[in-house]
């Protein structure tokens, strides 16, 4: 996933993904204000605060499509629920997660029948006027096999931070202190780790069908409105459980102010001061004649997935 906020006054940030299924390692935030920008680390519970919260923002997340009809979205463990143009719906913030998630999600289908697709899809907030962001949908595509195993949202930041002089990368500093994590930390988050690696598939084993005729997919039966945040806060206090994390612990805050512009109308001052110093942005990246003309080639392109082996 990446996520980068719309608010150039204050606490302006950008988070990424690595695509690794560990809740308190893969994600990284950058606070763009920052005098000397550096990535730090943040909590996938964190950052589901951040998505949550209705500070204009870009987004890229990954849908799961599939082959069964009507699976149980209250049976998922790793999804998160955003709206996408006015509807629920599950979204993941990896591809890994999605994979992952797969065999906790409920259906009764022929492992050797089952056919799937991993989507990225990208998003910005309709509007800063409601209780959560209301997102619309800037593009979409399906990921190849090889990009379902390797893909790193890093790079999108890589890109957006290429000429800013004061961001310093420092992920081999990052991973060195990974290493010398607490004894009491690794300890406790192994029986969790133990228990959900035993996959229901495994990413290498992801292998692209050349072979499917016509078959419908389609994304997981997200519910009401009404009965959403009842169950993200179920499905994140049962993973906090399984974590070992106490529901004291700290978490990070979105400072607010005070604002009657939409998100558009403050995209339209990001693109303005684009010149300024401010540096390129999530859209940016795909506003070029050459980007516009590939993204739509892939847009039409359809990818299916299948577990081989």
């Amino acid at each position: 996933m990446l996520l980068e906020t719309l608010d150039l006054r204050t606490n302006d940030i950008l988070i990424y993904s690595q695509n690794q299924f560990n809740f308190n390692e893969n994600f990284r935030i950058i606070y763009k204000n920052e005098r000397i920008k550096r990535p730090h680390r943040i909590t996938y519970f964190d950052v589901c605060n951040y998505v949550k919260d209705p500070t204009p923002k870009n987004l890229i997340i990954y849908r799961l499509l599939t082959n069964v009809n009507n699976l149980d979205a209250y049976s998922t463990k790793y999804g998160y629920f955003i709206k996408i143009n006015g509807k629920m719906e599950l979204v993941y913030f990896d591809p890994i997660f999605a994979i992952k998630d797969l065999r906790h999600l409920r259906f009764d289908l022929d492992p050797e029948r089952f056919r799937f697709k991993i989507q990225q899809a990208g998003l910005t907030s309709l509007t800063k006027k409601e209780v959560e962001p209301n997102f619309a949908e800037v593009y979409s595509f399906d990921l190849r096999a090889v990009e379902a195993q390797n893909q790193n949202d890093k790079i999108f930041a890589d890109a957006i931070f290429a000429f800013d002089t004061n961001f310093i990368d420092e992920e081999i500093k990052l991973e060195m202190e990974d290493k010398l994590e607490s004894k009491e930390r690794t300890k406790r988050n192994i029986p969790f780790a133990e228990a959900v690696l035993k996959p229901f598939a495994k990413m290498e084993n992801i292998a692209e069908d050349h072979t499917t005729g016509k078959v419908g997919f389609s994304t997981v039966s997200a519910p009401g409105h009404e009965k959403v945040n009842d169950l993200r806060e179920e499905i994140i206090g049962l993973l906090k459980q399984a974590l070992g994390i106490q529901e004291s612990a700290s978490v990070h805050k979105i400072k607010q102010e005070d604002s009657e512009s939409d998100s558009l109308n403050i995209q339209k001052q990001l693109h303005d001061d684009a010149g300024k110093g401010y540096g390129v942005t999530l859209l940016d990246l795909f506003k070029s004649t050459n980007k516009s003309d590939d993204l739509s080639l892939r847009e039409k392109k359809l990818v299916v997935l299948k577990f081989d082996g």
